[in-house]
């Protein structure tokens, strides 16, 4: 718990975030910017919710709690992070298209279980998906009767550009396969895996065409999310994720100026030379990671971060105040530093210790004078 917070004005902090932001590597800016990541685990325990098998379940019961939540938000930092439209019936993930089942349980986010117990099992499902065309696949997404929301424009004016994403091919298979056998295959099977993961990679282009398709916009740029890439050494992590990633990026990121995002809040530094060829633009990794070994590997990649969750969640402002300067001064002076933490906030951090750190990058991630905070 972080104690009594400073004095701070939320209203003209955010108005001056929006003067920090979009500006990567460069110093013409008040200060470094701050991303607030709170998510559904944050809500779930600051809204003491009863319910989380109700909170996913009932549409109107979730924008009504996320409402509520939003309202003391924006009373102690100035946000209102969640939405308040009741979400539509949603078409199955990736994960779930290649047989991981989703889980629901209370005092718990949605959660993907294993579809796969043994090796001849992942065979068949294979042989399966292999023999799927378009039409079978797109079946298969919106086998729940979740349809995707139209972004289309006005007619025969160009499509809106969208940025897709997914979870990445390493943090895929453990759920798709479980984590202990996806290394064990890894090592014991290496020529179902090679198999498992160019399925993966077609699988998730064909994947975001059929959304395109449905949506109406055009996808370019791609962000990763993938916390378990820790798991696998350089030499798993080479021949069997990225393969699959070079793949999707030759689809919606060909070019260099496509945006490309990584985040993998775990200790995967001994990743970072195989990460730093993929010309990341932007990269939140985890606390473990420095920003200057970051930095190193990657001298054109903003980086988001790096304050421990844990810190702010459990510490004192005085620590929170240490990991903030320590950034700043370590990656923060080219102005390629977005302040938050690495990972979203963690479940349990109150309100008051979030408009503590905000008041900390007000403070000393400075690139003019404190008095510009108040203009």
């Amino acid at each position: 718990m972080l104690g009594s917070a400073p004095q701070l004005d939320c209203k003209a902090f955010w108005r001056e975030n929006r003067l920090c932001e979009g500006k990567p590597f460069r110093t013409d800016k008040p200060r470094a910017p701050v991303a607030v990541a709170v998510d559904d685990h944050w809500l779930l325990q600051e809204m003491a919710v009863p319910s989380a098998v109700r909170y996913f379940s009932d549409p109107e019961y979730q924008a009504e709690t996320n409402r509520l939540c939003n309202d003391r938000c924006e009373e102690a930092i100035g946000r209102r992070p969640f939405s308040e439209v009741p979400p539509s019936r949603g078409c199955l993930r990736i994960e779930e298209v290649m047989g991981s089942r989703k889980e629901l349980t209370e005092g718990a986010t949605p959660w993907l279980e294993r579809g796969y117990d043994r090796i001849e099992e992942m065979r068949s499902g294979l042989d399966r998906i292999e023999r799927w065309s378009d039409r079978d696949l797109r079946d298969v997404i919106f086998s729940t009767g979740g349809r995707i929301a139209k972004r289309g424009g006005i007619a025969g004016a160009s499509k809106p550009l969208a940025t897709p994403g997914s979870r990445g091919p390493g943090t895929m298979a453990t759920s798709i396969l479980g984590t202990m056998n996806a290394m064990y295959w890894l090592v014991d099977y290496p020529a179902d895996m090679d198999r498992f993961f160019e399925t993966m990679g077609d699988i998730i282009v064909r994947y975001h065409g059929i959304v395109e398709q449905e949506s109406g916009v055009v996808y370019r740029g791609y962000y990763w999310l993938d916390d378990n890439c820790a798991l696998y050494s350089p030499n798993l992590y080479e021949r069997f994720c990225m393969p699959a990633m070079n793949r999707v990026m030759e689809a919606f990121a060909p070019d260099p100026e496509h945006y490309r995002f990584q985040h993998s809040d775990s200790a995967m530094a001994h990743l970072l030379p195989l990460l730093a060829t993929f010309g990341f633009h932007a990269v939140n990794f985890g606390p473990t990671v420095s920003g200057a070994t970051i930095r190193s590997f990657m001298p054109r990649a903003e980086i988001h971060g790096l304050v421990a969750p844990n810190t702010l969640r459990d510490k004192g402002l005085e620590e929170v105040v240490a990991e903030v300067k320590r950034d700043f001064a370590e990656v923060g002076g080219d102005g390629g530093l977005v302040v938050t933490t690495c990972g979203s906030i963690s479940a349990g951090t109150s309100l008051e210790s979030i408009r503590g750190f905000m008041w900390a990058v007000q403070e000393f991630c400075r690139y003019d004078a404190p008095a510009a905070a108040a203009q």
